[in-house]
């Protein structure tokens, strides 16, 4: 283990990544973002109408052959030969399309 006064020196940036003293100083622009854009330049009076790409961010199903492992026990007690205390997750509608996200605590009894 290192020790905790050592801290490791950044690296030095060799070159710039650009240089405003070469930029043109007529009044042309200059686009200076890193992010090249997804849609294409249009023309003066051109209307550029661009879209995501669906198939980039797709999710696709999974195979056949793929298996989850069984999820947690169930949150569950037995308080004596016929009662039981247990703790759940559920979700209702409650009308207006809203919905109910609630923890149950329910207690059964066998008669």
């Amino acid at each position: 283990m290192p020790p905790a006064d050592h801290v490791p020196t950044p690296p030095v940036l060799t070159a710039p990544l650009f240089d405003l003293a070469e930029l043109p100083q007529t009044g042309e622009r200059v686009d200076l973002r890193a992010v090249k854009p997804r849609c294409p330049q249009g023309r003066p009076g051109e209307i550029v109408v661009c879209a995501p790409d669906a198939e980039k961010e797709r999710v696709r199903p999974l195979p056949d052959t793929y298996v989850t492992a069984e999820g947690l026990p169930r949150a569950e007690m037995s308080l004596s030969e016929t009662s039981t205390l247990g703790v759940e997750l559920e979700s209702a509608g409650i009308g207006g399309g809203q919905v109910s996200q609630r923890a149950m605590v329910r207690y059964k009894l066998k008669f």
